[in-house]
């Protein structure tokens, strides 16, 4: 038995393709997750992502896919998405995770189609893929605030009083800093934790920092509940980011946001009421390199 008491490296597929949406890295595995009748894998599965994910130790990665192709029932190809975070617990939707599993399906499942439907935890989202690599998704439902929150004093002169609360797919804090503080200056791993495990919020949430930098733009950096880190771009928070920039800051959709990774990521979306309808995401999604896992791998 390895280190990690996973047992054997065939808890996990042996071949990965490793990916990036916009600097958030995934493991792509062809096929569905494991379960209890593959080799007991069910208890075991969660350790072995966290070991898979642990930079330095091993592959490295924010997040876990599992794609699948499921049968045509005519109209684009789908597939069925799994996505487990870094901490190996599996999670509703991530978007550039879903971006990352669209491409990697019409590439490598439909042999280079341009459209495709990405079944999620959140519900059916149809892609589309371009020459370039980018993807863009069709969000399955409207996006609106749930409320807000205070920020604890979290972020002291840097940060404004009030966290934004909504959920895009997953649960996430918008909050901006104050004019004149410089994004790259925000101590996002002291201040992360505190509001991701914020009080009035039982099942903590994802915590994007916002500056505004024009018209029709925001900087964003991101706090991942899972992770439990910054990571270089979250798509699901660019998303509650932007709705909620437009619904407290008058700020008029598409919304382009630029990600710690240096990618931009852009929203589109129309205003009705204090919702966010007809959502998209688009974005950078690259193939980066492909693997053969090893024990010691975990």
């Amino acid at each position: 038995m390895n280190a990690s008491g996973t047992g054997s490296v065939s808890v996990l597929p042996r071949f990965f393709t490793k990916m990036s949406g916009a600097g958030n890295d995934f493991l792509v595995f062809r096929g569905p997750a494991p379960t209890a009748p593959d080799l007991g894998a069910a208890p075991y599965l969660g350790a072995a992502i966290q070991a898979v994910c642990r930079r330095g130790m091993s592959v490295g990665a924010d997040g876990v896919l599992f794609v699948e192709a499921l049968p045509s029932a005519g109209g684009p190809p789908s597939c069925r998405l799994e996505y487990f975070n870094a901490d190996g617990g599996r999670a509703r939707f991530c978007g550039n995770g879903t971006r990352c599993a669209a491409r990697f399906a019409a590439d490598r499942l439909f042999s280079g189609c341009t459209s495709v439907i990405v079944h999620t935890g959140w519900g059916p989202v149809p892609a589309r893929i371009d020459v370039a690599g980018r993807v863009t998704l069709d969000l399955p439902e409207s996006v609106g605030p749930g409320s807000y929150v205070s920020s604890l004093d979290a972020g002291g002169e840097f940060l404004e009083e009030k966290a934004y609360f909504l959920l895009a797919g997953v649960p996430h804090l918008a909050v901006f800093l104050r004019p004149g503080k410089d994004l790259r200056d925000l101590d996002v791993r002291g201040l992360g934790p505190r509001l991701r495990h914020h009080p009035e919020l039982p099942e903590g949430a994802n915590v994007n920092f916002l500056a505004v930098t024009g018209p029709s733009d925001l900087a964003i950096r991101t706090f991942e509940r899972g992770v439990e880190a910054e990571t270089l771009a979250c798509g699901s928070g660019v998303v509650a980011s932007a709705v909620t920039a437009a619904l407290t800051r008058d700020m008029a959709p598409p919304l382009s946001l630029l990600t710690r990774s240096g990618a931009v990521l852009h929203v589109g979306f129309e205003l009705s009421g204090n919702e966010a309808t007809g959502v998209t995401l688009s974005g950078d999604a690259r193939f980066i390199f492909e693997g053969e896992l090893t024990e010691e791998a975990l």
